[in-house]
């Protein structure tokens, strides 16, 4: 494989390792404790963070519609670079063009899509009509390590925060694509069945067993969250 960036995956968990903190309710205290994740993402000094396109469009784009530019005609399948002096990144993968963009920040931060070769002419141009950069990373499904060697070559991405869902976790973990992985483990015991954990892999495609980690740290923060450091692989 190419250069890629280091991958450092950071996740909120409920004790029981559940993911989805919309389940737990909207009262003072669990929003006390639903912070504690912004304050660690932000002691990372990180300028680029990935999700996929389900947490993206749940948490961030909050449900928008793709646009598709009309009498558009057809585009080459290149790689987009919008903003080539940007220095921090929202980056989304999103295979099947899902995603509705208005702009091309979030949070402040450039948008960067990861698309398939099979999206529409005309979602690209109005991508590059609002200026979201994208990138190619396989024909009909998305192929990480092209996504992110091209992340690292196009853009100059050396470090990169996973954070969720857990079937975009599940990938990164299947294909030994995660270096570092931070678990703040909330006061909270979900028990739900149906809620998403860290890390899914579909039985199809789950490569070998186990992943093995090695603790490095941990730490008690406010509010009586664990904080878990752990290394991934040499």
């Amino acid at each position: 494989m190419k250069k890629r960036p280091y991958i450092i995956c950071l996740m909120m968990t409920s004790v029981d390792g559940k993911i989805l903190s919309a389940k737990w309710g909207n009262s003072p205290r669990i929003k006390s404790l639903l912070i504690n994740f912004e304050k660690a993402h932000d002691t990372f000094k990180v300028g680029a963070w990935i999700v996929g396109r389900t947490t993206m469009e749940k948490d961030f784009t909050k449900g928008l519609k793709p646009i598709l530019k009309k009498g558009h005609g057809e585009k080459s399948r290149l790689d987009f670079i919008a903003d080539a002096k940007a220095k921090s990144f929202a980056i989304a993968i999103d295979a099947h063009a899902k995603l509705g963009w208005k702009k091309p920040l979030m949070h402040g931060d450039h948008v960067i899509t990861i698309l398939t070769e099979k999206v529409p002419d005309a979602y690209l141009a109005h991508l590059k009509d609002i200026g979201v950069s994208y990138i190619f990373a396989g024909k009909k499904e998305i192929d990480l390590r092209i996504a992110l060697e091209k992340l690292y070559s196009l853009f100059g991405i050396r470090k990169l925060m996973l954070e969720g869902g857990g079937h975009i976790n599940g990938s990164f973990l299947n294909e030994g694509l995660i270096d570092e992985y931070h678990q703040l483990i909330l006061p909270i015991a979900d028990g739900s069945i149906e809620t998403s954990t860290v890390f899914e892999i579909q039985p199809k495609v789950k490569k070998g067993g186990a992943t093995l980690l090695k603790l490095k740290q941990v730490k008690k923060i406010a509010n009586d969250v664990v904080w878990l450091k752990y290394k991934i692989g040499n």
